[in-house]
C-alpha cells in the first residue's frame, strides 16, 4: 500500500476472499480510502480481490496483463466488469511529488505482462513475480512467460530505474537493490547454460 494525498494506492489485491482484511491492514495505517489497484500480471494470488473493490475503483495494469485478465474464468460474465480499465504499453507516471508513481514494462519474464512499480520518493521498487523468491524462476508460459528473457527483462530495469534501495518481491520480506542484480546475473546464467546444453544435444534430465 501507498498512502497519497489524494487516498490509498494498493499493489496487488491476493487471492479471492481477502478483501476486507486488506482493508483493516489499511485502516490500521490511514483512514484514507482506498482509490487505486496497481495489478503487477494477472494471476488470482495477485488480483482475486480486485471484485471486492468495486468497478468503479481505478484499477491498472499493463496492456497485456488486461488481455490475459480477460481469459480468467474470475473475470468473465457478470465479472468483466473488474477487468481493469486503465492500461499502459511501456512506462506510465501517476501523481508527483512524494505521490509519484512510476510504472514500467520491459518484456516478458514471469508473463508477458509484468509491471514494475516504483515509489521514487520511498526510493522503493515492487517486482511482483518476476523476483518472486530467491529461487529458480517459476514462469507461465501460457501467459508468455520466457525463462530467456526473464534475465533480459530484469537487466533492462536494472539499468533504466534509478534511485532504488529496497525491493517488494511476490512472496518474500523486501529485498535490496543488490539483490535483485544479483538475481538477473542468476537467471542470464541459467538461461545460458541451459541453451549451451540444449545446443549440445543434452537432456533436460
Amino acid at each position: 500500500m501507498f498512502v497519497t494525498d489524494a487516498g490509498v494506492t494498493l499493489v496487488d489485491a491476493k487471492l479471492p476472499g481477502f478483501g476486507q482484511t486488506i482493508v483493516d491492514r489499511v485502516k490500521s495505517v490511514t483512514n484514507k480510502p482506498i482509490t487505486r489497484i496497481i495489478n503487477t500480471h494477472t494471476h488470482n494470488d495477485h488480483t482475486g480481490s480486485n471484485e471486492y473493490f468495486g468497478a468503479s475503483i481505478e484499477s491498472i495494469v499493463q496492456e497485456n496483463t488486461k488481455a490475459n485478465m480477460a481469459k480468467m474464468d474470475e473475470f468473465k460474465g457478470p465479472k468483466a466488469q473488474f477487468v481493469p480499465k486503465k492500461t499502459y504499453k511501456d512506462t506510465l507516471k501517476i501523481g508527483a511529488g512524494k505521490d509519484e508513481i512510476d510504472l514500467y514494462y520491459f518484456g516478458r519474464a514471469h508473463t508477458n505482462g509484468d509491471t514494475f512499480v516504483v515509489f521514487p520518493a520511498l526510493r522503493t521498487m515492487h517486482v511482483g513475480d518476476v523476483f518472486a523468491w530467491k529461487a529458480l524462476p517459476y514462469v507461465d508460459a501460457a501467459n508468455g512467460g520466457s525463462v530467456i528473457d526473464g534475465g533480459k527483462t530484469i537487466g533492462k530495469a536494472v539499468a533504466t530505474v534509478k534511485n532504488v534501495d529496497t525491493i517488494i518481491n511476490g512472496h518474500i520480506p523486501t529485498s535490496t537493490w543488490n539483490d535483485l542484480k544479483e538475481y538477473q546475473q542468476f537467471l542470464a546464467e541459467f538461461a545460458a547454460f541451459a541453451e549451451k546444453e540444449a545446443k549440445a544435444g543434452k537432456t533436460a534430465a
